[in-house]
């Protein structure tokens, strides 16, 4: 059942990181988006930042990939996934902030989950 809850909200919170990647991109502008960070970023620094934010997505679903076919290397997909995606959310604090909590039950999810392969 855990490991099952744990799917969900690394799948979700990867596809909440598609909104920053296509806000950031141009891809598309996100209502309720401000765009703002913490501090300055160079716009030459900004589109490899969009792609960031895009490759955290790929991220959280190969964790969940591993995940469900059962991989040795899951949880290290995960560590990585969450890393990226918290410094992004520390870049984009005003805005992204929420996604700490579900980083937090991310790493919660991973300490629970001791018996997972």
């Amino acid at each position: 059942m855990l490991k099952w809850l744990l799917v969900a909200i690394l799948a979700l919170h990867g596809l909440i990181h598609i909104m920053g990647g296509v806000n950031e991109l141009g891809i598309a502008k996100i209502e309720g988006l401000s765009g703002k960070t913490l501090f300055a970023i160079p716009s030459n620094l900004q589109l490899v930042l969009g792609v960031l934010w895009l490759i955290a997505v790929a991220l959280f679903f190969i964790a969940v990939f591993g995940l469900v076919t059962n991989q040795p290397w899951w949880r290290s997909a995960v560590i990585i996934a969450v890393i990226v995606s918290q410094i992004l959310i520390i870049i984009w604090w005003p805005d992204a902030k929420v996604g700490t909590i579900a980083n937090g039950l991310i790493i919660l999810g991973l300490i629970l989950n001791k018996s997972l392969p």
